[in-house]
């Protein structure tokens, strides 16, 4: 039976460096939609800044033994590569869902109600944060899918069971 040490595989650690990243994102989003940056520039500025984060600690750990045979710019390159074709995932779900948060007032309200009240926000400001969540949510899979089996394809095949 084949034994996998959840703590060690590159999924696991993926989601730890992508948590991270999301932190950036969120940190640096809610900054820059505080200070009246449009939603969409605000994210793909967050999103520029948590990608080159997620590449150096994601290749410094996640998969560092993984396609040494590629510069650490290319590899860099197609990592940015696909975490854009993933931005427009995140963008995609952040216009659906915050379309859908100012739509449907009572969702809305029920969730941001308390935190207006207590960080003095408007509901808008916590739309954006919520939708920004659902799409860095949808498009983490795609990433993590890409990068593993694209930017850092490991050319023995026999590692693939152990990570």
């Amino acid at each position: 039976m084949l034994k996998i040490n959840v703590f060690k595989t590159t999924f696991f650690k993926f989601l730890i460096v992508g948590g991270t990243g999301a932190v950036i994102n969120l940190v640096v989003y809610a900054v820059l939609i505080n200070f009246d940056v449009h939603y969409l520039l605000a994210s793909l500025t967050s999103f520029m800044i948590a990608v080159t984060s997620n590449y150096y600690f994601n290749s410094k750990w996640t998969f560092k033994n993984r396609a040494q045979h590629k510069s650490y710019f290319k590899k860099y390159y197609e990592f940015v590569g696909i975490s854009s074709l993933n931005l427009l995932t995140n963008l995609l779900f952040l216009t659906i869902t915050l379309w859908y948060l100012e739509n449907n007032s009572s969702i809305a309200n029920m969730l941001v109600t308390n935190l207006k009240e207590y960080l003095n926000k408007e509901p808008d400001f916590y739309n954006k944060i919520i939708a920004q969540i659902v799409g860095i949510g949808f498009a983490t899979v795609l990433n993590y899918l890409g990068n593993k089996f694209i930017t850092f394809k490991n050319e023995n095949r026999e590692h693939y069971i152990n990570s």
